[in-house]
């Protein structure tokens, strides 16, 4: 499944669902869709929802039970939508609307960009999707990447390392990535940092780092994102920074330096320190 990247534009809602509820909904379905799985992308759709691509040469509507049976697609890679940016707005009472501008990949390759307009209605008091309107744009949309989300990114890679997820911890990174750690003998590729954080992995015994701060930045077509970060660990505040590259439609992290922080008044106490 595709890593999400998204900007969001809420705009007021005042039902039983809060702003963030929905747009949180309606990530949890595209994760849900891009798994493939029609048995965890039911329970989003009304038994009488509709599923509907339009164009100019008419509209093609798929009932929930036929859409659900497209989700093979998904769960075998052929298909996947990358959200862009969500808006999110309530319409009547019991009624909100939400656009989702997306990127199509077919086969893994990226083919289109669109949007979903998605209605959400209730019914026996339970909120889900009524019917969806998809339809592709003539020209790309802007895919200008959103900090708030590739500041989930990177905040998730630092948690996957503290639970001990060494997949999603490695699955992140680039076939190419490098790591610069605190130790001067610390340049690691991924396969031989891999090998170096196996065993604190299998022995539960790895690192938790927090986010402090962290600063953005973007290449002019988008392509490639590089930070800078401030972070509470063991050994008080370090500083991060690295590269993030967008292959084949995903976000990877190519580079990653962490360094120990020490104040200049130190400094000289630090080095006699060093030439012990």
């Amino acid at each position: 499944m595709k890593r999400i990247i998204l900007w969001i534009l809420f705009i007021p809602v005042s039902n039983l669902y809060s702003q963030l509820d929905i747009v949180e909904k309606t990530i949890e379905f595209y994760a849900a869709l891009n798994k493939g799985d029609s048995i965890d992308v039911r329970p989003f759709l009304h038994d009488h929802a509709t599923v509907n691509h339009t164009s100019i040469n008419g509209m093609l509507s798929f009932s929930s039970s036929n859409f659900l049976l497209i989700c093979e697609k998904f769960k075998s890679g052929i298909y996947a939508e990358e959200i862009v940016r969500i808006e999110a707005k309530e319409g009547a009472k019991g009624f909100y609307a939400v656009d989702v501008y997306f990127q199509f990949y077919l086969d893994g390759s990226y083919y289109k960009s669109g949007v979903d307009h998605i209605c959400w209605t209730y019914k026996n008091k339970v909120l889900k999707i009524d019917a969806v309107y998809s339809s592709y744009y003539d020209d790309d949309i802007s895919i200008a990447p959103s900090s708030v989300a590739l500041d989930r990114l990177m905040d998730q890679w630092h948690h996957d390392v503290g639970i001990f997820d060494f997949d999603a911890y490695f699955d992140f990174m680039s076939e190419g990535f490098i790591f610069l750690g605190t130790d001067p003998s610390e340049r690691w590729t991924k396969k031989e940092f891999m090998a170096f954080a196996k065993p604190y992995f299998d022995e539960k015994s790895t690192w938790l780092f927090t986010k402090n701060w962290r600063n953005w930045y973007f290449s002019d077509d988008h392509s490639i994102a590089w930070f800078e970060e401030s972070l509470d660990t063991w050994m008080e505040e370090c500083r991060g920074s690295g590269v993030l590259k967008k292959i084949n439609g995903e976000w990877k992290i190519v580079h990653y330096n962490l360094s120990v922080v020490i104040e200049n008044e130190k400094m000289k106490k630090f080095i006699k320190l060093r030439r012990k």
